[in-house]
């Protein structure tokens, strides 16, 4: 095949070659500017064709799993988060790992996992945390840096991705600082910056003061912005006075809704490159106890985990399905569903926004039948 192709090429050279240069001799009757024209028309149909089978034989001689990884990373992608302690094996990603862009690893990954991570083609951040005594000091934001960076040099992680939560506003000038400090660090040695943000779709949220995380320097030195579109209501806090000044703990409800989702996406639209963005979801419910001192959970399931029978209803205005059902000691539940149903909703705001990304909190929790939408959505794409 490639010899007849070659072949082939020299032949068409050839004529091409032949037909440009006897082309002013073959009517000696044509003027000088007739002759000059076709003499050009002719060298144009040679350089075309010649680039043109330049370009196909490129493009055949590239590997087909090459081709392949090109295509994925052209469509819809999924940079999910992933709690190592509750991924026993790794039997899971590599069933999923077609769909899978990057997993942002809360544990303590091993070299081999990472590597492994990689072979699929899966870029691996470090999931961190911290308080405000990582970075209110220069030589605290020195020191949490350098970590960072001895963590991708000697793990081979891809970089780090920063889950810093409900630190004080007043750290906000500190906490900027630390995030460009990171982001140079990191990109110097060829690394990345992910930072999961909350999701705040009102308009008392859109000032930057207001928050230790200004989104101005979250859009300019981050490479991903893992939004978190979930703990709309925060069930564990509801009916505990330790909580009563919460807003997400007072009432009951679930923990994210299509429009409240939406709403926080076109928040961080207005904020950050949408190239960055991620829209986080939930793979796990709510569920409350309605007695006098009740309390709230987050359930990781779609949903009760009951022998009886639970009455269901689809909520159409927060696009989910909701369950009433009766516990051994008679205490009536109400759980709010996050499952492949409510997750289809959440994927209509990433086609309506043109969002390039999902994620889940966590993808260990994500069940079949959730996959198997986003499984069929991405197919679409």
């Amino acid at each position: 095949m490639k010899r007849l192709a070659r072949v082939s090429l020299s032949s068409l050279v050839f004529g091409l070659n032949y037909a440009t240069s006897k082309a002013p001799k073959w009517d000696f009757r044509l003027n000088s500017s007739m002759r000059w024209k076709m003499r050009m028309r002719l060298r144009f149909a040679k350089h075309f064709l010649l680039w043109t089978l330049l370009a196909f034989f490129l493009v055949q001689s590239i590997p087909a799993g090459a081709q392949a990884l090109g295509a994925q990373k052209g469509r819809k992608r999924i940079d999910t988060w992933l709690v190592l302690d509750e991924e026993k094996g790794f039997a899971r990603i590599e069933q999923n790992a077609d769909m899978l862009n990057s997993l942002s690893i809360f544990g303590n990954a091993s070299k081999d996992f990472i590597n492994r991570c990689h072979q699929l083609h899966i870029e691996v951040y470090q999931g961190v945390s911290g308080d405000a005594s990582a970075i209110d000091t220069p030589a605290h934001r020195r020191a949490t840096v350098d970590q960072y960076l001895q963590a991708c040099q000697v793990q081979g992680y891809d970089g780090i991705d920063l889950d810093f939560e409900h630190l004080d506003p007043s750290l906000q000038g500190a906490y900027s600082e630390f995030l460009r400090q990171t982001s140079s660090a990191l990109h110097r040695i060829g690394k990345k910056l992910s930072h999961s943000v909350g999701c705040y779709p009102n308009a008392g949220w859109d000032a930057p003061a207001k928050t230790f995380c200004d989104p101005k320097v979250v859009a300019k030195t981050c490479d991903l912005i893992r939004v978190m579109c979930y703990d709309m209501y925060w069930a564990p806090g509801w009916a505990d006075p330790k909580f009563r000044n919460h807003p997400d703990a007072l009432g009951m409800g679930p923990t994210s809704s299509y429009l409240w989702a939406r709403a926080g996406m076109r928040f961080w639209l207005g904020k950050a490159p949408r190239k960055k963005l991620v829209m986080g979801l939930p793979a796990y419910s709510n569920d409350y106890a309605l007695s006098t001192h009740g309390g709230g959970k987050q359930v990781y399931a779609s949903k009760p985990q009951i022998q009886e029978e639970a009455q269901k209803a689809w909520l159409w205005y927060d696009r989910l399905t909701m369950y009433i059902y009766t516990e051994k000691d008679a205490i009536p539940h109400v759980f709010y569903a996050s499952d492949a149903d409510s997750t289809k909703a959440h994927l209509e705001t990433v086609d309506e926004l043109n969002l390039p990304a999902i994620g889940f909190w966590h993808f260990s929790s994500v069940d079949d039948a959730t996959w198997k939408t986003v499984r069929a959505w991405l197919n679409n794409k």
